[in-house]
């Protein structure tokens, strides 16, 4: 089982629930849901 890789491959991120309040007074919730990881590589 090898990928050719050391580390290991991380294929995709979940991102929790979010709740954002616009300038506007508009509230935004955000589900969390999965999304692809950064593809620069570094967590910065």
């Amino acid at each position: 089982m090898k990928d050719g890789k050391a580390k290991s491959v991380i294929k995709r991120v979940y991102v929790p629930t979010q709740v954002r309040d616009l300038p506007n007074g508009e509230r935004v919730t955000i589900p969390g849901h999965y999304k692809a990881p950064p593809s620069n590589g570094n967590s910065a």
